[in-house]
């Protein structure tokens, strides 16, 4: 199977404030408007995707991420009509188009449920009941408040239960084990993130506490809950597949952070038309690849980001959880060494939950472990 994800970032507004916000300017840009948003998708589909090598007739999947900014900035009628049209001419391309949206659910009911109108249950959020980085006025009892109030509004209407984000940072990690505990209670799909180094400065969490938390929250996880976590879900499954022997990986193929194929994978389009391979080297303007409202692509620079897994680290090369990491987040890499082909600072951090992970294999074996992610992932998409 083909897969390719675009993801769009129509707006950088929000309508909160989030002290780790890597999308954050102090003048945020418009919403792209919609002559735009089209001509950037005809060019997009019509130029760019020919050239990576999609069509269909190969069973070929593309996901579309809307992303923000924050999506309910966006007019309501030119979110409808962008959505539509993406849907229309990405189907000219693939066999199968499936789009999705996060949202902070800061809005009001008939907008919240509106999203839900527009994406169904493909909505993800999130999350933070302890800490004090995401306000609304400054205030992030409002901005729980709110997010509480919408969440409730989707499930009495809709049954619909997002997702959510949980930003991994100094004050995070104190919190992970707790929100996974909440996420259970409430049973939504959590993932846990390190916070991202990207528009603003952060308060980022030693590697240390990173490896302590994943390691302790992957073990109150594995066979103790019965939601999916991320990013525990997606590299237990892929060691499983590794372990076993299987000649693909269990459930789907891996994905962000865990790929080097990322330059041949994915893209995403800013609200100015700008290009880039993720929303994250969008935010810390690394190797920006053209302007899809004008028309212009870098190829080479492209093509030198999609050779990333020829050239990775002797470390990487030789390391074990290879397969299953893939020399970890680009972005990350070239924060870290100034180099897309380098080593990301989290390799200590996905090294420590392997080894952990090879730990549980060993004691429960393979049959077992692929039993209980079924479960899991039968219960998702229930």
């Amino acid at each position: 199977m083909q897969r390719f994800t675009l993801h769009v970032r129509m707006t950088k507004h929000c309508n909160a404030n989030c002290t780790f916000c890597s999308s954050w300017q102090e003048l945020p840009d418009n919403a792209m408007k919609e002559d735009d948003f089209k001509q950037s998708v005809d060019f997009i589909a019509g130029q760019l995707l020919p050239l990576y090598g999609y069509g269909r007739g190969n069973n070929s999947h593309c996901s579309v991420q809307y992303i923000g900014g924050e999506i309910l900035t966006v007019p309501r009628m030119q979110l409808h009509n962008c959505v539509n049209y993406a849907r229309d001419r990405l189907a000219m391309v693939f066999d199968t188009v499936r789009d999705g949206v996060q949202s902070n659910l800061i809005g009001s009911e008939d907008r919240v449920v509106g999203l839900q109108t527009l994406f169904g249950h493909r909505i993800g959020t999130s999350v933070d009941t302890f800490g004090d980085q995401r306000k609304i006025v400054g205030d992030p009892e409002v901005y729980r408040h709110m997010l509480s109030k919408s969440r409730a509004v989707l499930m009495r209407r809709r049954k619909t239960n997002p997702s959510a984000v949980f930003v991994l940072d100094a004050q995070g990690v104190k919190n992970a084990a707790a929100e996974a505990d909440i996420a259970q209670e409430n049973n939504y799909g959590l993932g846990f993130r390190p916070v991202f180094r990207g528009g603003r400065s952060v308060n980022a969490a030693s590697i240390d506490d990173l490896v302590d938390t994943y390691v302790d929250v992957f073990d109150q996880w594995v066979f103790k809950k019965t939601i999916i976590i991320q990013p525990f879900f997606q590299l237990l499954a892929s060691r499983l597949a590794t372990r076993s022997g299987d000649s693909a990986q269990l459930f789907s193929e891996g994905g962000c952070p865990f790929q080097s194929k990322c330059g041949a994978l994915s893209l995403n389009l800013e609200p100015n038309g700008d290009l880039y391979i993720c929303q994250d080297m969008a935010d810390s303007d690394q190797f920006c690849l053209g302007n899809a409202v004008r028309g212009e692509f870098k190829e080479g620079i492209w093509e030198s980001l999609c050779r990333r897994s020829e050239h990775l680290t002797s470390e990487c090369q030789s390391c074990p959880y290879r397969r299953e990491c893939e020399g970890g987040c680009m972005s990350e890499a070239i924060h870290r060494t100034g180099d897309p082909y380098g080593r990301t600072d989290l390799c200590p951090v996905w090294k420590s939950l392997f080894s952990r992970i090879d730990e549980v294999i060993d004691d429960h074996g393979c049959d077992k472990l692929r039993g209980w992610l079924y479960d899991l992932d039968g219960a998702s998409r229930a």
